[in-house]
């Protein structure tokens, strides 16, 4: 009778470890499945236009968490070897052209030589470069009048420059770049644009 007991407490022992590892199977599987779904979803749903359009010029992307709520945009994305600053991304070219060959780089890559709008852009960008080469911005002053304006079309505003001391001084001098001199560092110069120097491509981080 008590090997009976003994034998019914070891089944019932066994069905209870069975059904706790079936359940955990179905609660493991259950979650599995949910978080297929939302990585589906969270494909599907993405700026198939703009992506597709960076895939023909990028092979892959890296992507940085930017949000912490649902509402929110949750990941900003730049080509892999794009450095990623503010709500763009940036490309340090070590390869000399004239301003109009750079620019057209750029754009071959989704992108458009680099527009400057704060003193964080200029110390993050400079923090990339080389001291010993200057590099073309997107930044022109097509008549050679002064009326310097962006490639993007952003209004040139007077009191975010960054102009080295006595620049720009010659209306002939048509494009501009960044260069640092000592012992005044990095600052902007007006050049030749059918000049050779390296370039700074930027373009919008894809937020997904």
């Amino acid at each position: 009778m008590v090997q009976e007991r003994h034998s019914q407490v070891g089944v019932c022992w066994s069905l209870r470890v069975w059904s706790v590892s079936v359940i955990s199977i179905l609660l493991l599987s259950t979650c599995f499945i949910g978080s297929c779904v939302v990585t589906y979803q969270f494909v599907m749903n993405k700026p198939k236009t703009k992506l597709s359009e960076l895939h023909a010029y990028h092979s892959s992307l890296t992507c940085f968490s930017e949000g912490t709520r649902v509402s929110e945009k949750m990941w900003g994305c730049c080509p892999s070897n794009w450095k990623s600053f503010g709500s763009s991304c940036y490309l340090i070219s070590t390869k000399e052209n004239i301003w109009s060959i750079s620019e057209r780089k750029c754009i071959e890559m989704g992108a458009h030589l680099a527009v400057i709008n704060t003193e964080a852009e200029q110390n993050f960008i400079t923090q990339q470069l080389n001291k010993s080469v200057a590099y073309f911005l997107g930044l022109s002053d097509p008549r050679g009048n002064g009326n310097w304006q962006w490639i993007d079309n952003t209004p040139f505003n007077q009191n975010v420059r960054f102009w080295h001391i006595h620049e720009p001084n010659l209306p002939e001098e048509r494009c501009a770049s960044i260069v640092y001199w000592h012992p005044m560092q990095w600052g902007w110069n007006d050049v030749f644009c059918d000049g050779k120097y390296n370039s700074i491509c930027e373009m919008k981080k894809t937020y997904l």
